[in-house]
């Protein structure tokens, strides 16, 4: 829970398919003692639990999953000081800051952003879960849209609240906030959240008002739908230029997505060759999930040192280019389905990287049950 605590930092990697969970805590076994009660095991049963909602709910998790709290109209936009890092209150803009520099924020910034967002400010939730997403390295779309319902309470029981007190505690002095509105007790900034007290949230507004005039604030990074051109013009690629070299004489053709970034493929190959590796940036499938410059040189660059070739394009047309004999794998993720959708002419033969937990083949609606059922029955380490 601090800022500057023990955080491991693999998200990034998990996220993008360097390793799945259940090869990181393999891989953890064999260095030190591990077992369900351990911190680290929660917060990788966390990310299990949201993949798990997101395989069983669909679509669904992009909308409120239950009632959001009654009686509160919510924005269905950011406002620009949140946008600039100009809100006056430090936790919320330097937590802006640290997202804006490096691309990652700590998991409790994250609920503290997501909390001032949504309920001392009244902002729906989606808005801000698909701004922090586009800024984030490792944004995960069920791990990063769930967590704000969880917040929300559109997900959870009740609101996720903090206060000053909460910040000094866990946070650096630069991030201090007892001389704000945020030195306020839980039932009174609940109050504000529910709604019952409206002179409470103009103060926040009247705070963001006045810290505004006398802050630049930030420029927000530019987002894109597809590689912007400084990042295709740093790792010498292009756009819809497909001419590799190689493939007409393998056997066997693996399709790496951006989800997938593993060093080797998950495919046995033929007599021990390995299959031929060519990267897809299905790009209709960026367009509703834009990335950060950041976020593209991540990817493109690990994609790049693991693929023999890259597509960068719509890959619909990729098929008519690909010869038909072959045989296609690709390792299934929920992230990639319309690329997998995309690709389904092919001879195609879906890989499934070693997963945490046994998968439950019906609807956990908690993380406690979830947790419980995949921690005591089904975890085979």
């Amino acid at each position: 829970n601090h800022l500057r605590g023990a955080v491991s930092q693999l998200s990034p990697y998990v996220t993008h398919g360097f390793f799945s969970l259940g090869e990181a805590v393999t891989d953890l076994l064999q260095r030190t003692p591990l077992t369900p009660d351990d911190q680290l095991f929660k917060e990788f049963a966390w990310r299990s639990f949201y993949h798990h909602v997101w395989a069983q709910k669909g679509e669904a998790i992009f909308q409120d999953l239950r009632p959001a709290l009654p009686n509160v109209r919510y924005a269905d936009s950011l406002p620009a000081d949140i946008r600039e890092g100009r809100t006056g209150l430090p936790v919320i803009d330097q937590a802006v800051a640290s997202l804006y520099s490096s691309g990652y924020l700590h998991n409790h910034a994250r609920m503290w952003l997501a909390s001032y967002i949504v309920h001392l400010r009244h902002v729906h939730w989606k808005a801000g879960a698909d701004w922090l997403y586009s800024h984030l390295l490792d944004g995960d779309l069920a791990s990063n849209h769930l967590s704000w319902q969880w917040v929300a309470s559109t997900f959870s029981t009740k609101p996720y609240l903090f206060n000053a007190d909460n910040v000094s505690k866990y946070a650096p002095a630069a991030w201090h906030c007892q001389e704000t509105p945020l030195a306020a007790s839980y039932e009174s900034l609940e109050r504000i959240a529910r709604g019952q007290w409206a002179s409470g949230q103009i103060a926040f507004l009247k705070w963001a008002e006045q810290a505004g005039r006398g802050s630049p604030g930030m420029k927000e990074p530019a987002c894109y739908r597809k590689p912007p051109d400084l990042t295709l013009n740093r790792l010498n690629l292009s756009l819809n230029e497909y001419a590799p070299s190689g493939l007409d004489e393998a056997h066997q053709i693996e399709l790496v997505h951006a989800w997938a970034l593993r060093s080797r493929s998950l495919a046995s190959g033929i007599n021990g060759e390995r299959p031929y590796r060519l990267g897809v940036i299905h790009l209709p499938a960026q367009s509703r999930w834009p990335w950060s410059q950041r976020r593209w040189e991540f990817v493109l660059t690990r994609m790049k040192a693991v693929c023999n070739a890259l597509f960068i394009g719509d890959a619909n047309d990729l098929i008519g280019f690909l010869p038909k004999d072959k045989k296609y794998y690709l390792v299934h993720e929920l992230a990639a389905q319309e690329t997998q959708s995309a690709l389904s002419g092919l001879n195609l033969t879906l890989l499934s990287p070693p997963p945490l937990f046994k998968e439950p083949d019906y609807f956990c609606p908690s993380f406690s049950k979830y947790f419980r059922l995949v921690s005591e029955t089904n975890w085979s380490h």
